[in-house]
């Protein structure tokens, strides 16, 4: 169902991550980990695109997304140059068969890449709510340490006492900050995840990561059932 969104906040995540808040009249009902497509006019023409919703489904009246910059994409585009706070946009949400509910999995095992990381962040903040004793664990890469979105909340979440364990990956040279290894997840990384029979897996970023994660986890002896993935290129 398409409803109608107001722009809310607007904040620069990273260099090349812009954070927006829509609220949401009425709530839009999704699931964690689904994507919505996001209406708005552009030099008098509706355009549409494709974006993850990074918050928690238990927040009923607003929707968060962070958005990558993106020369290709219009509405990207629109979002990164034109767009104020008050500005209103059409939404139709909870699309995708790759999330997560509670009772699913006796714990989750979450890799992302990248901007990849907006569906998991939603998994995260919904399952930090809705499934506390589930374990979490997050392997995150990034080309930069200023490109890992969400860090401080996340570090804030450990801090916190969530279950949940995150390690930061840079692919790219560059300073290292504390907490933080060069490298991509790579099969031993993720040999040392696949200690949980029933633990759910759910791998989002880039082509390269989609085309690797899945298969290197099942020749590990994960269920194929328990790795959900999409691709959104």
């Amino acid at each position: 169902m398409i409803i109608e969104a107001t722009i809310t906040a607007i904040r620069q995540g990273t260099p090349t991550v812009k954070v927006f808040t829509f609220a949401t009249v009425p709530p839009m009902d999704f699931k964690a980990g689904q994507w919505l497509d996001l209406y708005v006019d552009v030099a008098g023409n509706s355009e549409v695109g494709g974006y993850s919703m990074t918050s928690s489904p238990l927040v009923r009246d607003s929707v968060e997304l962070a958005i990558k910059w993106s020369d290709a994409n219009p509405v990207t585009r629109h979002l990164h140059e034109q767009a104020r706070v008050g500005d209103q946009v059409n939404l139709d949400g909870g699309q995708g068969e790759c999330f997560y509910e509670a009772g699913m999995a006796s714990s989750l095992v979450l890799i992302a890449g990248g901007i990849g990381i907006t569906p998991i962040m939603s998994i995260i903040r919904y399952a930090r709510e809705a499934t506390p004793a589930v374990p979490v664990t997050l392997l995150y890469s990034a080309p930069s340490a200023e490109e890992h979105l969400y860090r401080d909340e996340l570090e804030g979440f450990m801090a916190g006492g969530m279950a949940l364990r995150c390690e930061f990956l840079v692919t790219r040279d560059g300073p290292l900050p504390a907490g933080t290894v060069r490298g991509r997840v790579d099969e031993a990384h993720l040999r040392e995840v696949t200690g949980d029979p029933e633990a759910m897996y759910f791998v989002c970023g880039p082509p390269g990561m989609i085309d690797e994660v899945p298969g290197t986890l099942v020749r590990l002896g994960v269920a194929e059932s328990l790795v959900r993935y999409e691709r959104w290129w």
